[in-house]
């Protein structure tokens, strides 16, 4: 007798065409004038009524065991549209921070480490003196 292996199917068949997917969702938030916000939830209501129907849990495993390398794209995209939605006033301001930090790993954070040599400074402090 053959062994059956239980598994997931893959609801996307590339890290690609669910890049390409959430693009196109994010395209219909900016011409609707960020009449949502572009999280995983809305995603999926999108692709119930555009594609085919994804809950969080597909999303969330396609992105973090399937196809990880399109995790920081995905990001991106979130991120540019909460960033623009935030600056153009359509989405609270207090909000859009809390999502790009929470989602899109945003930080206030400014740690500008700069190593400076000396001896690259030398011909300049030869001019001051």
């Amino acid at each position: 007798m053959e062994k059956r292996t239980r598994g997931q199917p893959k609801r996307f068949s590339s890290g690609k065409q669910l890049i390409s997917l959430y693009a196109e969702f994010c395209d219909c938030i900016i011409a609707n004038g960020y009449d949502v916000i572009p999280s995983q939830t809305e995603f999926c209501r999108w692709l119930k009524e555009k594609y085919t129907p994804a809950d969080r849990h597909t999303i969330y495993t396609a992105l973090n065991k399937y196809f990880p390398d399109i995790k920081k794209e995905f990001e991106q995209l979130q991120s540019d549209v909460i960033a623009a939605g935030g600056m153009l006033g359509r989405y609270q301001s207090t909000m859009s921070i809390f999502a790009l930090k929470n989602w899109c790993k945003w930080s206030d954070r400014t740690d500008a480490e700069s190593e400076v040599n000396i001896e690259d400074l030398t011909p300049l402090a030869k001019l001051l003196e």
